[in-house]
């Protein structure tokens, strides 16, 4: 009875999602060719929409929405396709997202969205070189940048460019996030996505009702961090552990 009710469930789920898209989408598009802050508050309340009609509960910890203006850099483990919809909730200033660039093959989706995400070849080096290039030039025209820096994530039975470990708590992260904003001197904003793999899971690509607790934590100032592989290592280690203790926290009070 619980499979079938699951399955009703991911159908409406999937029948919301194409009618948000169809509807929405054209405005987006519209929207993003006059102005990249206006585009980015459409997907703030658009996310808040979308999250309702899936029966996704969030509770929200820290400073939110962000008030502060200046361009920040947000990591987030990542875990699930929900992701993205839960960042949209969270940042109603203009940012853009570094994302698989296999994304920009998806039908239709990828052409919407490739305006407002910086595409990479994780695979290539040249093409991560590049990606760190349209990065900095972001942040100096005062965009947010949001990185996953897990570099994805892994069920059993896929494959994945980075030595990432299938369904781990908090795979380690790559540098090119704490590289960016030692670089740039621009402050990390760490953020902890709880229980998001159990609403919407890649293995079965079903949905429940759920809740999902997001923790925005402070600021981090990258000014005492030296851009040198030590900077970058303590950088890395100092963010890691604030999302890694925060998920260990909720796996412990289950």
């Amino acid at each position: 009875m619980i499979k079938l009710l699951t399955y009703i469930w991911s159908f409406w789920c999937y029948l919301v999602l194409t009618i948000i898209f169809i509807i929405c989408a054209p405005i987006g598009v519209f929207i993003s060719f006059f102005s990249s802050s206006i585009f980015s508050i459409y997907t703030f309340y658009l996310a808040k929409l979308i999250l309702l009609l899936i029966g996704v509960r969030v509770k929200v910890y820290g400073d939110f929405p962000i008030k502060n203006n200046n361009p920040y850099i947000y990591i987030a483990n990542h875990s699930s396709y929900l992701d993205p919809v839960l960042n949209c909730y969270l940042i109603n200033k203009k940012y853009k997202y570094l994302a698989k660039s296999e994304v920009l093959d998806w039908p239709l989706f990828g052409s919407l969205v490739k305006k407002h995400l910086i595409a990479v070849k994780r695979e290539k080096k040249e093409s991560r070189s590049n990606s760190m290039t349209l990065m900095k030039k972001n942040i100096l025209n005062g965009y947010s940048i949001v990185i996953y820096p897990e570099g994805g994530w892994k069920d059993e039975n896929s494959n994945h460019p980075y030595d990432i470990k299938a369904n781990e708590l908090l795979n380690q992260f790559r540098n090119g996030s704490f590289r960016l904003a030692i670089s740039t001197n621009t402050d990390i904003v760490p953020v902890s996505m709880i229980n998001a793999k159990n609403i919407h899971s890649s293995d079965t690509m079903l949905f429940k009702p759920g809740k999902v607790i997001i923790h925005i934590h402070n600021p981090i100032n990258v000014e005492k961090y030296s851009d040198d592989e030590e900077g970058i290592n303590d950088l890395n280690n100092k963010c890691y552990s604030v999302i890694y203790k925060d998920l260990l926290n909720y796996e412990n009070r289950k």
